[in-house]
């Protein structure tokens, strides 16, 4: 992860973390084993039924999979920036789940089985194309207002 090319704020860890429901959508700063500062995509986590911050590294194909908990300093959604309402204009957005802002990805409540995410002027209304039941989401689409009132539609497969 090259955290050089987020161009967010930084939102220091002691003064709140970050929400629970942004697990994976947010990078965060932490020294790491040779005492050098280092960024990961982090995650909730439960080892030994204890909810905290963590990230992985390696891979079970490599079989060098670890969990990492260290003290996290800073962190900041991932991914694209959310576009202004000015630049959006009239245009709806679209963008496949894991490639949209983190900001829109962290309201979803579909548990990973996410496609699609659709941002929405806030005069617009959901088309026809974004309903449940269509390749935007198959089994369901869940509406969501983001905090400048334009509406988010995240469409899932389960």
């Amino acid at each position: 992860m090259n955290a050089s090319h987020n161009l967010r704020a930084w939102s220091e860890w002691s003064d709140a973390p970050p929400p629970p429901e942004a697990s994976g959508c947010v990078e965060a700063e932490y020294v790491d084993e040779r005492g050098s500062l280092a960024y990961a995509q982090v995650h909730r986590m439960f080892p030994d039924g204890v909810e905290t911050w963590g990230h992985i590294t390696g891979s079970y194909r490599t079989e060098d999979l670890k969990y990492h908990h260290p003290k996290y300093y800073r962190w900041r959604y991932v991914g694209p920036l959310v576009p202004s309402r000015e630049a959006q204009g009239k245009a709806i957005l679209v963008w496949k789940f894991y490639d949209a802002p983190g900001e829109l990805r962290a309201l979803s409540k579909h548990g990973g089985d996410e496609d699609y995410i659709g941002l929405v002027p806030h005069e617009g209304e959901q088309p026809s194309w974004m309903e449940s039941g269509t390749s935007f989401g198959c089994c369901d689409v869940s509406e969501h207002r983001y905090e400048d009132g334009r509406l988010v539609y995240i469409g899932a497969h389960a």
